[in-house]
């Protein structure tokens, strides 16, 4: 088999091991199965059921065994089937998206400074009375939009 194709065999395991438990994974899992689904293999019952049981893997966990297993199972694949390449490559290429609600955000006050933040959506508040004004009742509200 050529250098390109080993690679793409492991980067396509690559893609799947790191989809397994996570969002990604159905959409691991329907590729590598098309991907099978044209293979011209004598393992492609053993490689479906691997494939069903490698779906309750831990989320985040890439097992170097299991990335061994689907390099060199689909590295047969692609030897036997190069017209695979581009499946695996579709598989290869699937990434975990970037997650916008994970952010860090630093903030301070100084002396008697305050600081309201949000990152995502509106941020309400509302005030008390200072305690010298015994005559108001009404809280003073302010609705603020988005602050850095």
């Amino acid at each position: 088999m050529n250098e390109e194709l080993t690679e793409l065999a492991a980067s396509g395991a690559t893609a799947l091991v790191s989809a397994m438990g996570t969002d990604l994974w159905l959409e691991a899992k329907r590729l590598m199965s098309g991907v099978l689904a044209q293979a011209r293999s004598g393992r492609r019952n053993e490689l479906s059921a691997a494939l069903n049981r490698q779906s309750t893997a831990t989320r985040g966990a890439v097992d170097a065994g299991s990335v061994d297993y689907w390099t060199e199972a689909l590295s047969q694949l692609l030897d036997r089937n190069p017209d695979l390449a581009q499946d695996v490559m579709a598989l290869a290429s699937l990434r975990i998206p970037e997650r916008p609600d994970i952010v860090i955000q630093v903030n301070s006050a100084t002396d008697s400074g305050e600081v309201f933040a949000v990152q995502h959506g509106n941020q309400h508040f509302a005030s008390r009375p200072n305690s010298g004004d015994s005559d108001s009742h009404d809280s003073d509200s302010r609705d603020s939009g988005e602050r850095p």
